[in-house]
């Protein structure tokens, strides 16, 4: 696949995973509005410039569209829902089966869902939300075990970093909730985008 073949199939992968997100918080009585066109472009050029460098595994462009409605969603309502997670590990999964690499991705999906999940239990459900291990799992079978941690490792990186800046400026108060899917998203983005040797 090219990398403007990779990034056209982004665009609408984003906006169908932001429907599945908006109909579910719907349900729930909660308007998420729409979604910002700088989330599709980002995920799109994320798309491209991996593909250039590197080429993407089958259900890494499942993810890169899925992390970008996931952030903003989980900004706008404080949840990423099951509708959302769920289709990312179906179609990264059904990508995997179709490349022959159904076990690297299922391994994926329990290494980097098992890590937030060790810590979801850990943090007595206070630190990150099932539905941050759910997009975990996701991640996890469209990139694999290792690209998948160093995603989630990332994340915490810049989440930390942000956090620890909210409560230096005063604008934070330790223990205050802070929407994990956003960081997430920045960390899959950047690590998909460094050079191949350093991932």
């Amino acid at each position: 696949m090219t990398p403007f073949a990779s990034a056209a199939l982004t665009v609408p992968l984003v906006y169908g995973a932001w429907t599945l997100a908006r109909r579910a918080a719907t349900a729930r009585g909660i308007a998420v509005g729409s979604l910002p066109a700088i989330v599709a472009i980002a995920a799109a050029v994320v798309a491209a410039i991996a593909n250039a460098r590197t080429g993407l595994p089958p259900g890494a462009i499942a993810v890169i569209a899925a992390v970008g409605a996931a952030a903003v969603v989980d900004v706008r309502c404080g949840a990423i829902f099951d509708p959302l997670t769920a289709a990312l590990v179906v179609i990264a999964l059904g990508l995997a089966l179709l490349n022959g690499t159904l076990l690297a991705a299922l391994m994926g999906s329990a290494v980097a869902g098992g890590t937030l999940l060790a810590l979801y239990a850990a943090t007595a459900r206070r630190g990150i939300g099932l539905g941050d291990v759910k997009l975990a799992a996701g991640i996890g079978a469209g990139l694999g075990a290792t690209h998948g941690v160093l995603a989630l490792a990332i994340a915490f990186v810049i989440g930390g970093t942000y956090g620890a800046w909210l409560l230096f400026a005063r604008r934070a108060r330790r223990g205050e909730r802070m929407c994990f899917g956003p960081f997430i998203a920045a960390g899959t983005y950047v690590a998909l985008l460094l050079p191949a040797g350093t991932r």
